[in-house]
């Protein structure tokens, strides 16, 4: 038997489209729960023909896509690379601690992303390599009194086998940098409103439609453009008042009549501290996520809304809120995520 934990993923951020990665000591590796990257053929059925019989005649591979999804722990150092993906932009600067902090926002222009090839062993029984990959999602959860946990998204192209795996040194190279914790957070949402929050999640969106990639004489998609962005939070809140649900439900300055008049508020600010640096000033080791940090009006980048009560017999009262980001009036970067570790830089 062959165990899942002897398997490898690594990923290194190429310099342009159609140029892989080939040098070891360029990538990172991975560690995650579940999930995986693989080869995807697409297999494309000849038509059912008349005379042709009841019975499919043929079948062919019309083209190829990489990519999976994983399910993991968040680590400080491999975060950041998904972050850019996310986002595009990034700055590094030093915090004279041994410590670095990157700022991710989006950058002039908004649909550019970086590339990845990736590199994957199943089981380390056999090597594979993925070219010209793109994050096409982040997603944060929380709850009290846990680790912050995650999923990745990429999708990529041309496949190829490798040779060997034994110069990637990998195990020297994975990311088992420490966990984000939950009763290190710090969240600030909707300003002026008292929040107990139990639960929360944070998704971003990169949307690439494949139907106007494949092209006449190639097997994997032309490019992987992004077409629209979106970034959303989602909170379980135990309610102690009807300051909040009256916000966002009726009147965005907390009256009671309705208004059509969504509660937008930008003075969020999620974060997080990793376990082993807990109790230090400053500790080289955290996640911001923040909107524009305007409180309220026609400025603030945060459309707040709230899904119907339901209420369960002997448990508190919890009301869903979800918070969508928008583009910033101003037009600054509509989202701006914060990582701190000691990694000197993504560029």
């Amino acid at each position: 038997m062959t165990a899942s934990e002897k398997t490898l993923i690594g990923i290194a951020e190429q310099t342009a489209f159609g140029t892989p990665i080939t040098t070891d000591n360029s990538f990172d590796y991975l560690l995650f729960t579940q999930g995986g990257l693989s080869v995807a053929p697409v297999n494309v059925p000849l038509d059912m023909e008349v005379g042709g019989g009841a019975v499919l005649r043929d079948v062919i591979k019309g083209g190829v896509v990489t990519g999976g999804q994983l399910q993991v722990i968040p680590r400080p150092n491999t975060l950041g690379w998904v972050i850019k993906g996310m986002t595009g932009n990034v700055v590094s600067v030093d915090g004279l601690d041994g410590s670095y902090t990157h700022t991710f926002t989006l950058g002039a222009d908004p649909f550019a992303a970086p590339y990845f090839t990736a590199r994957i062993a199943p089981g380390n029984l056999w090597g594979e390599q993925y070219q010209d990959m793109r994050f096409t999602s982040l997603a944060l959860q929380w709850r009290g009194g846990r680790f912050l946990t995650g999923a990745y998204g990429l999708i990529g192209g041309l496949p190829a086998k490798v040779a060997s795996m034994s110069s990637w040194n990998a195990a020297a190279k994975i990311d088992g940098g420490p966990q984000f914790l939950a009763p290190l957070g710090d969240i600030e949402l909707p300003s002026g409103t008292k929040l107990n929050i139990l639960s929360g999640s944070f998704a971003a969106q990169a949307s690439i439609p494949l139907d106007e990639q494949w092209i006449v004489g190639q097997y994997t998609p032309q490019n992987f453009d992004i077409t629209q962005r979106a970034y959303m939070l989602q909170m379980a809140v135990k309610i102690v008042d009807d300051s909040l649900q009256k916000k966002i439900m009726y009147d965005p300055a907390g009256g009671s009549a309705w208004l059509a008049t969504m509660l937008k508020d930008g003075t969020v600010k999620v974060k997080f501290s990793a376990a082993a640096n807990a109790g230090t000033t400053p500790t080289p080791y955290s996640l911001e996520i923040d909107a524009n940090g305007v409180a309220q009006g026609s400025l603030a980048n945060v459309a707040w809304s709230a899904s119907p009560i339901n209420f369960q017999a002997g448990r508190v009262v919890v009301m869903n809120i979800v918070g969508t980001f928008l583009a910033d009036p101003a037009g600054a970067s509509p989202i701006t995520i914060k990582l701190v570790n000691t990694r000197q830089s993504y560029a």
